[in-house]
């Protein structure tokens, strides 16, 4: 690492640059140093071994792996493995056994994917996937949140293509309420659309004499702030923490969780 003649001393450079990327303290940096390179560090390593004592060599070799269980019987006295160091136990209840990884028994493993396994939008339901989401993408400066600091580089940011900005907050409605669908993209999870809800109305199920048909609330005056605020939160959450820009958010969608008592709210640009 030091000396002048070692063949992998670019691997250890004294003098160096740190990238702070955001963040306060020196020790939170990333170091600019050479990557290192396996074949060229092995191979330095081979032309010194000679000169390893027989106790580093076993050091440097796999030994035995060893399962610890507890027993209710007192075991005797357990001689210290580095005497002078570490003292004997004296009240040991601790069993140790060698252990060895189980065989597969006449099983194979199979490297890669198994056929039939879907991928993209055809992936376990809820997997994250862009291919689910119709979007575009670019190399920006927009100072996404990361580890509570704003990045000073450039991140991938994902523009949302807005499938819903050609209907009314009625049509929404009456597409989705009542159907189960997947929110809280890239993290999915299924539930069934409860509400939607506008900047003046709560469009839901209500109840007509003997008939029930999907009917818009007005706001009252908290319900309109709740509605701003929460619309106003959705945007900036992907926007600052994710690096999706969705636009504005002109439509919520109240979920109902198919499991748990909660309801979610997500947002719908319009």
């Amino acid at each position: 690492m030091y000396d002048p003649t070692s063949p992998i001393l670019d691997f250890y450079p004294k003098d160096f640059a740190s990238d702070l990327n955001g963040k306060k303290q020196d020790w939170e940096a990333i170091v600019k140093i050479p990557f290192i390179q396996e074949d060229r560090l092995l191979a330095a390593m081979a032309s010194r071994e000679h000169r390893l004592t027989q106790e580093e060599r076993a050091r440097n070799s796999f030994g035995t792996s060893y399962i610890f269980t507890h027993s209710p019987e007192l075991q005797p006295v357990y001689s210290s493995s580095l005497p002078g160091f570490f003292p004997d136990i004296h009240r040991c209840y601790c069993v140790t056994k060698p252990f060895h990884l189980p065989t597969l028994d006449g099983l194979h493993l199979v490297k890669g994917l198994l056929d039939g396994v879907g991928l993209g939008v055809h992936a376990m339901a809820g997997f994250p996937s862009l291919d689910t989401l119709l979007h575009n993408s670019q190399l920006l400066y927009h100072s996404v949140n990361v580890f509570q600091q704003n990045s000073r580089n450039q991140s991938v940011i994902l523009f949302i293509k807005n499938e819903w900005s050609d209907q009314k907050s009625m049509s929404i409605a009456e597409n989705l309420i009542g159907k189960r669908l997947y929110y809280n993209w890239p993290f999915l999870k299924e539930g069934m659309v409860v509400a939607i809800s506008d900047s003046h109305f709560r469009y839901e199920y209500q109840a007509f004499g003997r008939n029930v048909r999907i009917s818009g609330i007005p706001h009252s005056g908290p319900e309109l702030s709740a509605f701003a605020r929460k619309s106003e939160n959705h945007e900036s959450t992907y926007s600052k923490r994710f690096g999706v820009i969705t636009g504005d958010v002109d439509v919520l969608v109240h979920v109902r969780p198919l499991k748990g008592m909660r309801c979610h709210v997500f947002s719908l640009g319009v």
